[in-house]
């Protein structure tokens, strides 16, 4: 502890040094931390009490022949019918391994929004290389996203969320929305199923992204909002709203958004991007 006060002393006085070589070194900590194991046979469930966040630290443990990338998924669920399937490319870390030296992956992370209430989710294995994902949890906020504008698009349907006008693109069941954003970098898209004087109760619809010929599709289930009305259209009222998300590669994307299975008119979408 001396000897750590007077460096930063010393240091504190120094005004020059000469000659100046700089040379850096890496330093590897032994810093511990507690995961828990999900595997197939044993979901793990969370019961957190809202409003609030939680974010999901992941990593794998890696096979022997450890070498590429690995893909590993896990479905998150809030009752029987709010499934969101998690999805994760990573390789190798270089500095991180278990307390058996088994090669552990890099870590990937997502976050879980919990409305006010006390809520239960349910975590489930889906897949991964060797039959076993690791899971952190941290109560920590989501850093704001940033508003993409649409390329291409229709008309714009106004929404007042948060005591704020939203924005969201109309894209209707014959056209297409364009969105042009550059990567890496991650996409999210809250899409809400236009409801008119034909439809009722429960529906659904398929959400397909197109980018540069790679084609994304997601399945969407919703009902009609109890809340939220479009301030410059009364002729179709919004479901409740749910968000998707696509990763990015490097440079500059040009995504194609249409949909299918759904009688709905139209469907409304909001793009942002993470920071």
């Amino acid at each position: 502890m001396i000897i750590s006060l007077l460096a930063l002393c010393l240091m504190s006085q120094i005004k020059t040094v000469a000659p100046e070589n700089p040379w850096t070194i890496k330093i590897v900590t032994t810093k511990q931390q507690e995961y828990l194991l999900l595997t197939k046979s044993e979901p793990i469930t969370l019961t957190v009490d809202g409003p609030t966040h939680i974010r999901v630290y992941t990593r794998i443990l890696l096979p022997a022949q450890n070498k590429g990338d690995h893909l590993y998924k896990l479905i998150l669920a809030e009752g029987p019918l709010d499934e969101r399937i998690i999805s994760f490319e990573t390789n190798a870390s270089s500095i991180t391994s278990d307390k058996n030296g088994t090669a552990v992956s890099k870590w990937r992370s997502f976050y879980v929004e919990v409305p006010e209430g006390i809520k239960t989710y349910t975590l489930t294995h889906w897949a991964s290389p060797k039959d076993t994902i690791l899971l952190r949890f941290a109560y920590e906020s989501p850093k704001p996203w940033t508003i993409v504008p649409a390329a291409q698009y229709q008309s714009v349907l106004e929404a007042i969320e948060d005591e704020s006008t939203v924005r969201y693109y109309e894209l209707q069941r014959t056209e297409q929305v364009v969105v042009k954003v550059s990567g890496p970098n991650r996409l999210r898209v809250t899409a809400r199923l236009n409801y008119d004087e034909t439809l009722f109760g429960e529906q659904s619809f398929t959400l397909i992204a197109d980018n540069n010929g790679v084609e994304n599709t997601f399945p969407i289930k919703c009902d009609r909002s109890d809340a939220l009305v479009y301030q410059n259209r009364n002729d179709i009222v919004p479901s409740d709203a749910h968000s998707v998300y696509l990763s990015l590669p490097d440079g500059l994307q040009t995504i194609i958004f249409t949909i299918s299975g759904t009688l709905a008119r139209s469907v409304a979408l909001r793009f942002e991007t993470e920071p």
